[in-house]
């Protein structure tokens, strides 16, 4: 019998609503009674849950995933054979990101939720969890780095995101499509995945002082000039289409470089990227030659600047360049 650890970290899933009010409360369910709901008697685990913290998804802060982080790293000491998180959807992307980017595991580490909660008609993190179970439970969900689980699909974490604010598909994948799908108790994978090699934070707290702007029409520079003369550690810019920006920003950029802030050029669109294509003043051809760093594994800037923080609080802070796209 395969030991999983199920730990709960709050969201709509914990979420009922309050009788005064009628919206919802996040943390109001523990761990114990969401798995009452899940009928796993069939599955054949042994099932270990752990209320490890109750935070809807917008307050989550990079030291709470750094907690999370130790909490993982102290139940793989028990020789579970894999471990399934609950958490809030509006983040689950950045934290399942930030998981990936900083476990070095084989054993599967799955994210999962619900648009609905409890008391809703058609609760779907019942099933959500209970999918998240068999692909934890999975032989074949090993060496495949951090997973999310939702709505019956399955999803490697670099690329998922929430891309439904309320539907019960709320996530997917525009790079790649889902990796894999849970049909009755059983997971079927469609392509092999291997995760990037984990970094290694050195410091702690991590900065928080990385920023992320997006690229539009007639973009203003004064709020960049503004934040280039306070403590900022790190610049993520989503330029349009295979990356640029509005001319005038380049300068400022420049100006970031020259005071040795990183800064990480990716597309604001959700697939293709950043390609060398264009010649012109605020295209990526003429962005690197300034300085910046253009990625190249279509990350979105969220996660993208999750992957900044981290290489800045580790061995890799001096060599961001060198190592941004290993």
């Amino acid at each position: 019998m395969k030991k999983i650890a199920l730990l709960n970290l709050g969201g709509t899933i914990t979420s009922v609503a309050d009788p005064k009010t009628g919206k919802l409360q996040s943390g109001t369910l523990t761990g114990k009674q969401l798995i009452e709901q899940c009928h796993l008697g069939d599955l054949g685990i042994d099932l270990e849950i752990k209320d490890i913290k109750s935070i809807p998804s917008p307050e989550m802060k990079c030291s709470d995933i750094l907690d999370i982080k130790k909490a993982i790293e102290e139940t793989l000491k028990e020789n579970v054979g894999g471990i399934v998180l609950t958490h809030g959807t509006d983040t689950m992307e950045e934290t399942s990101y930030m998981l990936d980017l900083l476990l070095s595991t084989e054993v599967p580490v799955v994210l999962t939720g619900s648009q609905r909660s409890a008391k809703d008609l058609g609760f779907d993190g019942a099933p959500n969890i209970r999918d998240a179970i068999i692909v934890a439970s999975d032989e074949m969900s090993r060496k495949r780095g951090v997973l999310v689980v939702f709505n019956q699909e399955v999803f490697c974490a670099k690329r998922v995101i929430k891309t439904n604010s309320a539907g019960l598909g709320g996530f997917s994948d525009p790079v790649s499509g889902p990796m894999g799908a849970v049909y009755g108790a059983k997971v079927k994978y469609f392509y092999e995945y291997t995760p990037d090699k984990a970094i290694k934070i050195l410091d702690e707290p991590l900065t928080n002082k990385v920023y992320l702007i997006k690229m539009t029409l007639d973009y203003p520079i004064e709020m960049l000039e503004t934040l280039l003369n306070t403590d900022v550690n790190g610049l993520v810019v989503e330029g349009f289409g295979v990356g640029a920006v509005v001319p005038g920003v380049q300068d400022v950029l420049e100006k970031y470089v020259n005071k040795n802030i990183p800064v990480i050029l990716v597309s604001k669109c959700h697939t293709g990227g950043v390609w060398k294509v264009y010649g012109s003043k605020g295209a990526a051809v003429q962005l690197e030659k300034v300085g910046c760093i253009l990625d190249e594994g279509y990350l979105q800037g969220p996660k993208a600047r999750l992957k900044l923080i981290a290489m800045l609080n580790s061995e890799y802070k001096d060599s961001i360049r060198e190592n941004w796209n290993r």
